[in-house]
């Protein structure tokens, strides 16, 4: 560490046990001692700056492709200000071009001239017309049932197209959109692009970064949320909430909902019912009532990913999500049945989210993808298996300031259906060896 990032670091210390004193107070104040809530309407319902759909579905990743040239880009900005362009096209009928056909799916995977936007996690595309209300017409299709990762947009056959890997299936419509504005946004002087191989399928995603990769560690400080938050957020009755002062964690109880904060820890767990569900309704729609109510002082919130009846929402930093222990900066939510009238709902967060970034200009060296699956592979992973792979930045505890937490970048791989750091693959991998 450099002199200067010490300096810095200590010059914050008072402001971060100043932070950690309000926090202590904030967490206090909505302890056990607090006295039943009850009839308190205008408290628990008042919402203020709530998170909005766009932001919190938008793509995760762009690739560009042209000139023979395929590069990724994670910046937020440009996605956003791509989406944007696309909301106000114009659209022709949609078809399915494609239906389970692995040699057919595979021509789609190249472009002369055009641009892709990919999901970490399969996105409905009912969902993905209604959050950005485009004027899609529909066919006879059930885009309910319609499941895509990638959008592509061909610009040189005015074409936009939905990917589902999994099931090999390609949805397209004709669409007049500006491509002058839309290749200026992405040819602008300063956007940074990562080279990627072409037409190299890893478990469904179809990019290799083909080079190392350098980026920045972040430290940021530690802020607490009352508890008080995520029960106006969460519970539907607002004026019946009883406090449980008997419990060792403190508890909020509402008809069959309720609410428990481990105190140690800072976790918060919920549990209720969604009544009263439309045929429109959807996992995805039924959880962004649920974030949208938690605001924007939770961080960057996005959807990230997505298994059976769970959906997951992560901080994003720098188009890069988040991972933790104890669920720090992130929403997992489930859903009993979303096909119901009536359906169950268990969340899972924590108080703590990161706000104020600390400068930093330490970095670490990431390998390319094909060198990352090369030692996988020698250390006895099976690529069958291996589901997707990421950056993230893992949330790392500072022992001596307990206010602040270092975020490093590292490849997160999925591997039998969960997360793990590279790191930890590895040692996981090893000890299957040794049994």
């Amino acid at each position: 560490m450099k002199i200067a990032e010490k300096i810095v670091r200590i010059g914050l210390i008072f402001l971060v046990l100043l932070s950690l004193y309000f926090s202590f107070t904030i967490w206090v104040s909505s302890s056990k001692k607090e006295a039943p809530v009850k009839n308190d309407s205008q408290v628990a319902t008042t919402v203020i700056n709530e998170r909005i759909d766009t932001d919190v579905f938008l793509p995760l990743r762009l690739v560009r492709m042209q000139n023979g040239k395929s590069e990724m880009n994670n910046s937020e900005n440009l996605i956003t200000n791509i989406q944007n362009e696309i909301k106000h096209s114009s659209f022709g009928k949609l078809t399915q071009t494609v239906s389970g056909d692995s040699d057919q799916f595979e021509s789609y995977l190249s472009m002369d001239q055009g641009f892709e936007l990919l999901y970490e996690g399969a996105f409905l595309l009912n969902e993905y017309i209604s959050v950005y209300n485009l004027d899609l017409k529909l066919t006879d299709i059930g885009v309910d049932e319609i499941y895509f990762t990638c959008i592509q947009l061909d610009l040189t056959q005015n074409k936009i197209r939905f990917l589902d890997f999994n099931r090999k299936d390609v949805y397209e419509a004709p669409i007049t959109i500006n491509s002058e504005k839309v290749q200026n946004l992405m040819n602008k002087v300063g956007v940074q692009y990562n080279p990627i191989s072409e037409q190299q399928v890893v478990s469904g995603k179809h990019y290799y970064l083909s080079e190392d990769l350098k980026m920045k560690k972040y430290s940021y400080i530690l802020a607490s949320q009352p508890v008080t938050k995520f029960r106006n957020a969460f519970f539907s009755n607002a004026e019946d909430i009883q406090t449980n002062e008997d419990s060792q964690d403190l508890s909020y109880t509402s008809g069959s909902e309720r609410l428990t904060a481990d105190e140690k820890l800072g976790t918060i767990h919920f549990n209720g019912d969604i009544e009263e569900r439309t045929a429109q309704d959807n996992i995805y729609s039924d959880s962004f009532k649920y974030i949208k109510k938690l605001g924007t002082n939770m961080g960057n919130i996005r959807y990230f990913d997505r298994t059976n009846a769970e959906i997951s929402y992560r901080t994003f930093v720098e188009g890069f999500p988040v991972f933790s222990e104890n669920d720090k900066g992130q929403v997992r939510i489930t859903i009993g049945n979303d096909q119901a009238e009536k359906s169950s709902v268990v969340i899972e967060t924590s108080v703590d989210t990161i706000q104020v970034p600390i400068p930093s200009e330490e970095e670490v060296n990431l390998k390319g993808t094909e060198n990352l699956l090369e030692q996988l592979t020698v250390n006895g992973a099976d690529q069958s298996k291996i589901s997707s792979m990421v950056i993230g930045y893992t949330w790392h505890k500072i022992e001596e300031v307990t206010q602040v937490v270092d975020l490093t970048p590292e490849w997160y791989i999925r591997y039998e259906d969960k997360w793990y750091p590279e790191r930890e693959l590895l040692e996981y991998l090893s000890k299957l060896e040794v049994e």
